[in-house]
């Protein structure tokens, strides 16, 4: 009998506990259930790129879903290309552009960089669920750095939060806040032919979730795929448009996205992520050599967008060992990792510019590379790492051959 006591006390301790656990951490056990499938997908590749070496070789054996420009700018016969004209989704480092506006726009004197803007009004931006932590790290860093006064931030700070944290809902703001600016016209006088005009995120998001747009993730897909990229856009500045301005169609988003997100598993956004505005590598790294000559329309705004882009040189450790100059945007989201970045090594005074986009990532394999942000270290070795940069030659010559 005392057995039987004890075992049915430990046994409902046991379920008491266990439906605790599971209770507490539901969302996220019901998260991975749906997404067990796209979870394995790539895990071939975790244990061979537990290194540099590795990702340099998954990279070059996996060219659907690779594209990289290196240029050393002074020494432009060392440059390396790997699918440099492929069209890939830029993710944020479509802000590069919203950088690009401002610093003119300064520059012109139509907008003044030490105007304050609420932080509040920033927030009316972001969707629930869609990349908050981000939102919230920008925040916490601004106030850290006393630069948020009465709860407001200067137009020239939060350009320079926007560089380092590529805050979703800080970059619609900035998006719509730059005014009837012409996008297009600036693509056409950076000579951009294969660069889409960057979008609001809050209208993209929208944009892919099934649950809002009332379609299957491949009948959406498929239903933009063949419509004219006009109505995209239109579709997508409406959508974010309508969530700033149409209190009930806020709260009707707010209510579907806080209890299923986008409504999609993470293999279905990283499909529908394709609609996303996109670039190439050879163009990126075009746009920035111009802004490291100084060249980029003028010396004045090509100076303000390096000095938003230098931020790893202030808040990564060690970095100033490595470089006598460091910028960069950087992107990690879902089956995505991205990068563009200019250096100048501290070993050899080069100076290059680089591209890095990685989309349409296995899910397996994403999580493992992304969460210790291996392409940031890999593109900051192939400024100053000669055996890093020897490395991706020849997986490159293996490649072409």
């Amino acid at each position: 009998m005392r057995i039987l006591k004890f075992l049915s006390a430990f046994i409902l301790t046991a379920l008491v506990l266990f439906g605790f656990v599971i209770g507490w951490n539901w969302d996220a056990f019901n998260t991975f259930f749906e997404n067990r499938k796209g979870m394995m997908e790539g895990t071939e590749w975790v244990s061979n790129t537990g290194s540099l070496k590795g990702l340099s070789e998954f990279i070059g054996e996996t060219p659907e879903y690779s594209s990289i420009a290196s240029i050393v700018v002074n020494h432009p016969d060392s440059s390396l290309y790997y699918r440099e004209s492929e069209p890939r989704i830029m993710g944020t480092t479509a802000n590069i552009f919203i950088l690009i506006a401002y610093a003119e726009q300064f520059d012109s004197g139509a907008l003044n960089p030490g105007e304050y803007i609420e932080w509040e009004q920033i927030s009316r931006y972001q969707l629930p669920e869609v990349e908050e932590s981000i939102h919230a790290q920008a925040l916490t860093a601004a106030e850290e750095r006393g630069w948020i006064q009465d709860g407001s931030i200067t137009l020239q700070n939060s350009l320079a939060l926007l560089a380092e944290f590529g805050d979703l809902a800080l970059a619609d703001y900035l998006w719509w806040n730059v005014g009837q600016f012409d996008w297009n016209d600036l693509m056409e006088r950076l000579e951009l032919s294969s660069t889409e005009m960057p979008l609001p995120y809050s209208g993209l998001y929208q944009a892919i979730s099934p649950g809002l747009s009332g379609m299957e993730n491949q009948e959406l897909i498929d239903h933009w795929r063949n419509r004219k990229s006009e109505k995209w856009k239109d579709h997508v500045i409406e959508l974010s448009s309508s969530y700033l301005d149409d209190s009930d169609f806020r709260t009707t988003v707010q209510s579907y996205l806080e209890d299923n997100r986008l409504g999609n598993t993470f293999m279905e956004e990283r499909d529908a992520m394709r609609l996303f505005p996109k670039t190439t590598a050879k163009e990126m790294t075009g746009t920035l050599q111009k802004i490291v000559q100084d060249s980029l329309i003028n010396d004045s705004v090509s100076q303000t967008v390096k000095n938003y882009l230098d931020w790893p040189m202030d808040n990564q450790p060690r970095i100033d060992q490595d470089f006598l100059r460091y910028g960069a945007i950087y992107d990690n989201r879902m089956g995505l990792m991205n990068g563009i970045d200019f250096g100048t090594s501290a070993y050899t005074g080069d100076t290059s510019v680089q591209a890095l986009y990685l989309d349409q990532l296995p899910i397996g394999f994403w999580f493992h590379a992304s969460g210790s942000q291996m392409h940031q270290d890999f593109m900051q070795r192939m400024i100053y790492d000669p055996a890093m940069i020897d490395q991706m030659y020849k997986v490159v010559e293996n490649q072409n051959e």
